[in-house]
């Protein structure tokens, strides 16, 4: 499992080193860095897996040319991305030659390169452009990725294995039953207070999705609030994983409510307690809140917790990540200024305190 990450000279990043506990949270300005960290993990993968392709652009993340990755503020000749377990160490290095861009990995083969390699379905990936509500949804061909890396497939996967028993220690409440048909919906009612029924179309590529509505109607998801056709394949991929998973999400928070987001969490926090890695990206105070929470109610360690809030440094026009220090107390230990202050901000003005 992965447990830090260090990245050298790529995009806005200089030198910077990030503890990856079971639920890291990346906060902080737009174009401030959090994206360029989900980046330099998706290349890692990447280039694990696409040899002899292009370094940059693959199936999980395009990046363009080596001077759109490169740390050009610094000048820099390459950039490095270093992954850390608690054993061992795997380093890629990107640089040009004669126009081609080279990734270099060190060592070629150990239990990261295993643990990165797709086949093995250990680390899924949600992008925050997740597709949402749809008439029927795409049956999966792909051998590598249970859910696609847009939430297409969550559907079909739910569909085919909806009576597979859900990882024990996953499972929160086990009276209502154990499948992931019943877990799923056990969540998605105390979420969003809906449910989820599917039906394979035979002899067709496609499957059916129908969301429980006002008077225990089951209607299309378009006719339907569309929070519930994102966060599907957030709950798919967490229900479906084993201890030692790796899920890297971005912005769980799209179309929620804050309560709903709050509610997410909840279920995030919790299975990351048990074994489940999460890195996730966000900009919902919500979530960070619900974190703290979970903390305060001891459904995840603080020690289980790593926050990160990222900056632009107005001098060295480089990304600043600064650790932040959740207490036992859900207390922030060193607030900085933009870590989701606004709120306050506003109602200071409105009551005319600044």
């Amino acid at each position: 499992m992965i447990s830090k990450l260090r990245i050298n000279n790529m995009k806005s990043f200089e030198s910077t080193t990030l503890d990856l506990h079971n639920f890291t949270l990346l906060v902080g300005m737009n174009s401030a860095g959090k994206s360029t960290i989900i980046q330099a993990l998706l290349l890692a993968i990447q280039n694990i897996n696409d040899e002899g392709r292009s370094p940059l652009n693959g199936r999980l993340i395009s990046l363009g040319e080596f001077s759109d990755v490169r740390n050009f503020i610094k000048n820099a000749k390459s950039f490095s991305v270093e992954l850390n377990s608690v054993n061992e160490k795997l380093s890629f290095d990107f640089f040009e030659d004669n126009d081609s861009v080279i990734c270099e990995i060190e060592p070629k083969e150990n239990e990261l390169t295993e643990y990165l390699n797709q086949k093995n379905k250990r680390i899924h990936y949600l992008s925050s452009k997740r597709i949402g509500s749809q008439d029927l949804y795409e049956k999966n061909y792909d051998k590598y990725n249970d859910y696609g890396v847009f939430g297409e497939y969550a559907i079909d996967y739910f569909d085919k294995n909806k009576q597979n028993q859900v990882k024990d220690y996953l499972i929160k409440d086990k009276s209502v039953g154990v499948t992931l048909d019943i877990q799923l919906n056990y969540w998605l009612k105390y979420i969003l207070n809906s449910e989820l029924s599917t039906e394979d179309i035979k002899d067709t590529d496609q499957v059916k999705a129908k969301f429980l509505s006002v008077n225990n109607r089951y209607v299309r998801p378009k006719n339907i609030g569309s929070g519930l056709s994102y966060i599907v394949s957030i709950l798919v991929s967490i229900l479906s994983s084993q201890k030692g998973d790796l899920i890297i999400i971005e912005n769980p928070e799209i179309h929620l409510h804050p309560k709903a987001q709050s509610k997410l969490t909840e279920l995030m926090t919790f299975v990351a307690e048990k074994g489940i890695k999460l890195i996730v990206e966000t900009h919902s105070d919500h979530i960070f809140n619900g974190a703290r929470k979970s903390i305060f109610k001891k459904t995840i360690s603080k020690e289980n917790v790593s926050v990160y809030f990222f900056e632009i440094d107005n001098i060295e026009l480089n990304t600043k990540a600064t650790r932040i220090n959740i207490k036992d107390d859900g207390n922030v230990g060193n607030h900085q200024d933009g870590l989701f202050d606004q709120f306050d901000d506003d109602l200071d003005e409105l009551l005319g305190l600044k």
